[in-house]
């Protein structure tokens, strides 16, 4: 009886050390939900925090999304983005990005790396209080998409860079639409205000 019940107790120890962290790994990894695109202002919020702790009077400059090799995101998201503040303080600047996959040489996350001198404020890009971007990418592109219908339909497969900058184009700061991976390559793009939403013009 005693080697009977040695041999039932192996025999279960066997089993379940075979079924433990192996199974457990394994079903985690089917359960794991896929990795989703983001919209800018999450990309934005997720910087702005950390990044406060560098500089408290933090104001933005440009928040743009990264272009990945191996995935696309749908029109007005990405699966990364970079956002750029301005220090009045200390005159400086800090590139951010925030990444949900660890790809392309990005690091998943908030990276926020060294700041850099910044050599002031021009027509082309003026930095602005955060509190001024209320409408999210995602409602943007389709303000976009409403007022470009003839356009897009011509070009169905164009990837959508999205383009956030206070700029003298505009008495506000604008959402820049993009047909395109970027400003130099499209052959159009539009602006709609990052506060209200409001459609505002074609840039070219």
């Amino acid at each position: 009886m005693k080697q009977q019940s040695i041999g039932l107790i192996v025999a279960a120890f066997f089993v379940a050390s075979c079924s433990g962290p192996t199974a457990t790994r394994q079903a985690e990894k089917k359960e794991a939900a896929p990795v989703e695109a983001i919209t800018g202002l999450t990309g934005l919020y997720r910087c702005y925090g950390p990044s406060r702790q560098w500089a408290q009077d933090i104001q933005v400059l440009r928040v743009q999304n990264i272009f990945l090799k191996s995935r696309q995101a749908p029109p007005g998201k990405a699966f990364a983005w970079q956002i750029t503040f301005v220090s009045p303080s200390k005159n400086r600047i800090k590139n951010c990005t925030y990444s949900v996959v660890k790809e392309d040489g990005l690091f998943e996350g908030v990276y926020n790396p060294n700041d850099e001198a910044f050599s002031g404020t021009s027509k082309l890009a003026q930095p602005f209080v955060i509190q001024t971007v209320k409408k999210d990418t995602d409602e943007i592109y389709k303000v976009a998409l409403e007022n470009s219908k003839e356009y897009a339909q011509k070009n169905p497969n164009v990837p959508i860079s999205m383009l956030l900058e206070f700029s003298e184009r505009n008495p506000v700061a604008a959402w820049r639409v993009i047909w395109g991976t970027s400003v130099g390559t499209s052959a159009y793009s539009v602006f709609v205000d990052a506060t209200n939403g409001l459609y505002l013009k074609k840039a070219f």
